[in-house]
């Protein structure tokens, strides 16, 4: 019989205490605007992944704050499907992209708000994601 481990509950806080000033003040502006652009959203705190993650009622986990070194690396589980046209989004996956922000200047606040609106705008089921993504389809965004 395996024993799963229990869930460790940390601070958003506990998360960052390690990190700059400079990439604490990036997440705080990052959560500021997903909780403005989807105040429903949950966020949970993962030790073992280092990240903050952000669950929508009905559309599930949208999106990861990863706080690094010297940058703070947004990922957008299904980021392959959303619209980029500044090109901001990294990774070469079959799934998921990111928008790195290193620098608070350079912030690209409607950049991001349009990231979260479209990702929130996928179709809700992961298995229709998934299917979108394997017949190489884009898929209407809902508004």
């Amino acid at each position: 019989m395996s024993k799963s481990k229990p869930a460790v509950n940390i601070s958003v806080a506990d998360l960052l205490i390690d990190h700059t000033p400079d990439v604490r003040l990036l997440v705080q502006a990052v959560r500021a605007i997903i909780f403005e652009v989807v105040p429903e959203a949950s966020e949970t705190a993962h030790p073992s992944w280092r990240s903050l993650n952000y669950r929508h009622p009905q559309c599930g986990y949208f999106l990861g704050i990863f706080p690094m070194r010297d940058t703070v690396r947004l990922a957008f589980e299904f980021g392959v499907l959303l619209p980029d046209p500044g090109n901001l989004l990294t990774g070469e996956g079959r799934q998921v992209r990111y928008l790195d922000l290193r620098d608070q200047a350079a912030f690209p606040t409607e950049a991001l708000k349009e990231f979260i609106r479209a990702a929130l705008a996928l179709p809700a089921s992961r298995q229709v994601k998934l299917a979108l993504i394997q017949s190489g389809a884009k898929p209407r965004l809902e508004t």
